[in-house]
């Protein structure tokens, strides 16, 4: 985690009372102090009867030999038990509480794994629930209000900026996000960047009835942003009463893994899945809040790699990717079981090619038997075609998501679309 990361862990979130709760001492802490206390009481005990003990045998030579291995066995044991502590409750190392620990069902509690490896105990995380900025990271501020600009009604990408004499008129789709959703308007930070142009031509082609798309939509998106600060972003402008689509589009939560180097200088994502997951199910909840009428699509995490090639999984090793088929997994089934309104949406077909069967340049594999299903995971991989970084889109990446993009909208809205 960066240091502006860090310091800006805290914010004051005074302003949203309806939808945090703070408390005086988290729960966390409070078991933490409880513990300390506890070795203390413990260890001034035993430190006297040690003293004592050592007092009435030290006048032999057995005696002392007798007191040293004791005072080593306690000394082991008490480092042992601190150790089974920490692995037991590792949000004491994990993530930097605040104030908000719990947010309706929403419970850090909850969060049994905080690393991605199973074999990492200690790992630093942005805690999910928490609505947090990134002012003084880059240009992140700017890329925020002018988020907020166009969320009113105004600027390049808005009706409002070419003429029209209205806001809004209701939307098709608006789109929220990281870089991947940022990179539609082919920005960073609200800065543009000319590798990207083509994205936004693609765009123009399916989400601007201006340029001759079916549809129209907005791009509210910002590079290397996590849950947490969407959430932040979400309750601070971005998504005002004013604003209103046909479906609010979310995709978030890929940079909520995080990197990091072991003391062994091994480059690790850091934060399991539950972590992810939790956070995208904060930004949700409050979306669906903010925007009870409308539809909301959760477009599961894309596809990414960090194996290099593009390749997705390896035998005997935990992958990003095999972290982010399980929030899909789980993101699907929380879509199915919420009330209307909420829809998943699984883009990973479109960008996985599977080397050991042929495939249409989208990726969509024939169904194999059950027996084969393990082996061919292991040849699976992202085309430089569609993901160059394997982790950002192509222009031909974001081609084929938009298409299918604009069907599952078409679905939805029973094939009427608005022209404005």
């Amino acid at each position: 985690m960066s240091n502006i990361e860090l310091t800006t862990l805290n914010v004051n979130v005074t302003k949203e009372p309806a939808v945090t709760q703070a408390v005086n001492e988290s729960p966390n802490a409070k078991h933490q102090r409880e513990q300390q206390q506890n070795f203390r009481r413990l260890s001034s005990s035993s430190s006297s009867s040690l003293f004592f003990f050592f007092l009435r045998s030290s006048r032999t030579k057995t005696g002392c030999i007798l007191f040293l291995f004791l005072l080593s066995s306690a000394v082991v044991i008490a480092t042992q038990t601190i150790y089974m502590l920490k692995a037991r409750h590792p949000t004491i190392d994990n993530i930097n509480v605040s104030t908000i620990t719990k947010w309706q069902d929403l419970d850090l509690e909850d969060i049994g794994q905080w690393c991605l490896q199973p074999n990492i105990t200690t790992c630093q995380c942005t805690n999910p629930i928490e609505p947090i900025p990134r002012h003084g990271h880059k240009t992140w501020t700017e890329a925020h209000l002018e988020n907020v600009q166009l969320a009113h009604g105004g600027g390049a990408f808005s009706k409002n900026s070419k003429g029209s004499n209205n806001l809004y008129q209701m939307l098709d789709v608006v789109f929220v996000g990281d870089s991947i959703t940022e990179g539609w308007r082919g920005t960073s930070f609200g800065r543009p960047v000319d590798s990207k142009q083509e994205n936004v031509h693609v765009f123009h082609d399916y989400f601007n009835t201006d340029m001759g798309g079916p549809m129209d939509g907005l791009v509210l998106g910002i590079a290397g942003d996590k849950s947490s600060n969407l959430l932040w972003r979400v309750q601070n402008g971005e998504l005002p009463e004013t604003l209103t689509a046909k479906v609010f589009w979310v995709l978030i939560g890929t940079n909520d893994f995080l990197k990091a180097r072991t003391a062994q200088g091994e480059r690790v994502d850091q934060c399991s899945e539950e972590v992810v997951l939790m956070g995208i199910r904060r930004v949700v909840e409050e979306m669906r809040m903010r925007k009870p009428d409308c539809r909301i699509v959760v477009n599961g995490l894309l596809p990414r790699s960090d194996l290099g090639g593009g390749i997705l999984y390896k035998k005997g090793e935990k992958t990003v990717m095999d972290a982010i088929d399980v929030v899909n997994h789980h993101l699907k089934e929380y879509c199915e079981e919420s009330p209307n309104h909420l829809e998943y949406f699984d883009a990973s077909n479109i960008f996985i090619h599977n080397g050991r069967n042929s495939t249409n340049i989208t990726g969509l594999v024939d169904a194999e038997e059950e027996e084969e299903e393990e082996e061919e995971k292991y040849g699976k991989y992202i085309p430089l075609s569609l993901m160059e970084d394997s982790l950002h889109p192509t222009p031909l990446g974001y081609k084929l998501w938009a298409e299918q993009i604009r069907r599952k909208i078409k679905s939805l809205t029973d094939g009427t679309l608005v022209v404005a």
